[in-house]
C-alpha cells in the first residue's frame, strides 16, 4: 500500500470511522482523506460508484435484500481497490466512493475499473436478488475523475464524478465513465444549457412527429435520431415484412439486418405488453437461434415495438444496442410513446410504413 495511505490512516486512526453496514470506510473518512490527499498534492482517481437499479431491489424484496446486497457488492469493490493500493467507503445509499492513490495513468485506471464491473457482475448465491433485477444479476456504473488532471478541489472533482456517473446511467448503465475533457466538457455544457429530462424529450416527440411542414416519415426520422442520441442506442430501423429500414445508426452495427419478429416470440412475458426488449446473455436454450442471429450481427441488446392501431399492426420499431446495457424504464417507455405516436398518425394520414 502506498506510503501516504499508511501515514494518513496511521495518523489518523483515532479518527477513522467504518460504515456500520458495509464496513467500508465512512463518507467523513473518504472526505477527509481526500482533503488530505490535496492538501499534500497527491496525485490520486477517485470513482464515483453507483448499484444499477438498486430500487428494484428494495421495491420487490425488502430492505433487508437490499443490505445483503450493498453487503455484497461492498465486498466485491473492496477486493479490488485492496489489490490495486486504493481504498473505499460509502457515499451513501447504493452510492459508494473509492480512491487509487498516486495512479493517474489512463490505462491502469481503465484496467482497474474493468476489474470492478467484471467482479461485481460475478455470480452469487443471491439468486432471488439475480430475478429482481432487469439485468439478471449485480451491475454499476462508474464515473471517474483525475486530481489534478481534471480538477484541483474536491468539489469539482467531485462535480465531474457526478456528470460523468450520469452519462454512463444515460449510456445504459453496466459501465464506467473515465472523465475526458476533450470528450465529455461540451456533453456536460449542453446538459446544464438545456437541461432536458424525459418529460422534454416526450414533449420533443410530440412536436416532431406531429408537424405537418414534412411527411411523417421524415419527422419519425428525426425524432428518431434525436431519442437515440439522449439514450445512446447504436441503431434505431424499421423491421417489416422482410425488410430493414435504418432509421439512425451511429456507425456501430455494420452487421445488422432484417430478424423475423417470430423469433421474438418467447422472450413475449404476456399478451398484455406488447413490447419485447431482450439481452444476449440472458437468452434461454429455446431461444438459440436469435441468439446466433444477434451474434452474427454484433448486437448485445435489443428492444422490438409493435407499431400497432386497434384495428392494425403496421410493423415494427427495433432499437438495438452493441454493447451490453440494461434498458431503463425511461427508455422503454418513450420508445413505446412513438411507436403508439407514429401508428396513429399512419392510420389518420394513410402514408405508408
Amino acid at each position: 500500500m502506498d506510503i501516504n495511505v499508511i501515514k494518513y490512516f496511521k495518523e489518523n486512526n483515532d479518527k477513522i470511522s467504518y460504515d456500520t453496514l458495509t464496513s467500508v470506510l465512512s463518507r467523513k473518512t473518504m472526505v477527509d482523506y481526500i482533503d488530505y490527499l490535496i492538501e499534500n498534492n497527491t496525485k490520486f482517481t477517485v470513482f464515483f460508484i453507483d448499484i444499477d437499479d438498486f430500487k428494484s431491489i428494495n421495491d420487490t424484496l425488502g430492505h433487508s435484500a437490499g443490505d445483503k446486497a450493498l453487503i455484497t457488492c461492498s465486498e466485491r469493490m473492496k477486493m479490488i481497490f485492496d489489490d490495486n493500493n486504493g481504498v473505499v467507503g460509502r457515499y451513501g445509499g447504493d452510492e459508494f466512493f473509492a480512491v487509487v492513490e498516486n495512479e493517474i495513468e489512463y490505462e491502469k485506471i481503465w484496467e482497474i475499473a474493468s476489474q470492478l464491473n467484471k467482479i461485481i457482475r460475478m455470480p452469487n448465491n443471491l439468486s432471488d436478488i439475480d430475478k429482481a433485477l432487469p439485468a439478471g444479476k449485480f451491475t454499476i456504473t462508474s464515473g471517474i475523475a483525475r486530481f489534478p488532471i481534471d480538477a484541483k478541489t474536491k468539489d469539482k472533482l467531485f462535480e465531474i464524478c457526478d456528470k460523468a456517473l450520469y452519462i454512463g446511467k444515460q449510456k445504459g448503465k453496466n459501465c464506467f465513465i473515465i472523465y475526458n475533457q476533450s470528450l465529455h466538457s461540451n456533453i456536460f455544457k449542453d446538459r446544464e444549457i438545456k437541461k432536458i429530462d424525459v418529460k422534454g424529450v416526450i414533449d420533443y416527440i410530440f412536436t416532431t412527429l406531429t408537424d405537418k411542414s414534412k411527411s411523417l416519415n421524415e419527422n419519425l426520422v428525426e425524432a428518431i435520431t434525436f431519442v437515440s442520441k439522449y439514450f445512446d442506442v447504436s441503431l434505431a430501423s424499421k423491421n417489416y415484412n422482410n425488410k430493414f429500414e435504418i432509421l439512425y445508426s451511429n456507425g456501430t452495427l455494420n452487421k445488422a439486418k432484417y430478424v423475423d419478429e417470430k423469433e421474438y416470440l418467447d422472450l413475449k412475458t404476456s399478451e398484455v405488453d406488447s413490447m419485447i426488449f431482450m439481452y444476449i446473455n440472458k437468452l434461454s436454450p429455446r431461444c438459440d437461434n436469435l441468439k446466433k442471429i444477434f451474434e452474427e450481427q454484433s448486437i448485445h441488446a435489443s428492444i422490438l415495438i409493435p407499431c400497432q392501431t386497434k384495428t392494425k399492426n403496421y410493423g415494427y420499431l427495433r432499437i438495438d444496442a452493441k454493447h451490453e446495457r440494461i434498458w431503463t424504464k425511461e427508455e422503454k417507455m418513450v420508445f413505446q410513446i412513438i411507436a403508439n405516436l407514429y401508428a396513429m398518425l399512419l392510420e389518420l394520414t394513410n402514408e405508408k410504413f
